[in-house]
């Protein structure tokens, strides 16, 4: 991904997670992943993979095209 989709990911993601109360360490349980690595998503530190953004996606109970726009 480049970075500019990573920053609208990782910006998406910090919104919905927060929205749905959800804490880093919560969906990172859920998702697999550690507290730490959803930070970074966040921050656009790291740019996620398509299959784990999918994993996300679902697990926030969006469309994967939502965490883009």
């Amino acid at each position: 991904m480049s970075k500019d989709i990573c920053k609208i990911f990782g910006k998406k993601l910090y919104k919905i997670r927060t929205e749905k109360g959800l804490s880093q360490e919560e969906l990172g349980f859920e998702a697999g992943l550690d507290k730490s690595t959803i930070g970074k998503y966040e921050l656009a530190k790291r740019c996620i993979n398509i299959r784990t953004a999918k994993k996300i996606a679902d697990i926030l109970g969006v469309k994967l095209s939502d965490m883009l726009d």
